[in-house]
């Protein structure tokens, strides 16, 4: 007799075949078939392999792994883009007279880009070696950017991108990262203007010492 076709197998081992063609099959097999009777214990393990599969998950970090490298692969830079120019460096303010150091967790940094300001306060966390980004994207003017989509992305020295966030109704975002050097960022007001923002030292320690202020009496 003629053996059974491959699809005949995966409905009998599913069991969504024929009644009257697993009626068949059952019959061969019973004849001990020398080559069917291998062939249906080869689908039946196919079967329970596959039904099993869906219980098994992958480890948080292997999937964390796959979706940046996915996002690097598919994410790119539109062209033409502006650079901005900073205007504003919390670091570069001179301490207060009469204080002899200071330490700061966090660091404003502001960006001009032809009449787009983007507005960076940046809070390092020494523990967790952590640092959150929070800003606002607005018009020179004061004016919110809304309507307009704003899409935020973080990027390393070599273009690859560590986070990415869209910007509310008034322009603010935040961004949470792994400290590091050498980050930029960019900001796409969507149909209107490109920014890109200079690489910094993101992660510099932003404590300050400066000597006595002789005039102060200290």
């Amino acid at each position: 007799m003629e053996h059974f076709s491959e699809q005949v197998w995966a409905d009998y081992v599913r069991g969504i075949g024929q009644p009257k063609m697993s009626l068949e099959i059952e019959t061969h097999l019973a004849t001990g078939c020398p080559d069917c009777t291998p062939v249906c214990g080869m689908w039946k393990r196919v079967y329970s392999i596959a039904t099993s599969d869906a219980s098994f998950a992958p480890p948080d970090d292997v999937v964390r792994v796959v979706k940046q490298e996915m996002a690097a692969r598919q994410l790119a830079e539109p062209s033409p883009w502006t650079l901005a120019r900073l205007v504003f460096d919390s670091l570069n303010e001179p301490l207060a007279a009469g204080v002899r150091s200071g330490a700061f967790d966090a660091r404003q940094l502001m960006f001009d880009a032809e009449g787009t300001m983007v507005d960076l306060v940046l809070d390092t966390r020494p523990q967790s070696q952590m640092i959150t980004l929070v800003g606002q994207v607005v018009d020179k003017h004061g004016a919110k950017v809304a309507p307009r989509q704003v899409r935020v992305v973080l990027w390393t020295e070599t273009s690859q991108p560590v986070a990415e966030v869209s910007a509310n109704e008034f322009g603010e975002f935040q961004l949470e990262f792994p400290a590091q050097d050498r980050l930029r960022l960019s900001v796409e007001i969507v149909g209107y203007k490109y920014i890109r923002i200079p690489p910094l030292n993101l992660t510099s320690n932003v404590t300050r010492s400066v000597t006595e202020d002789r005039k102060s009496g200290y």
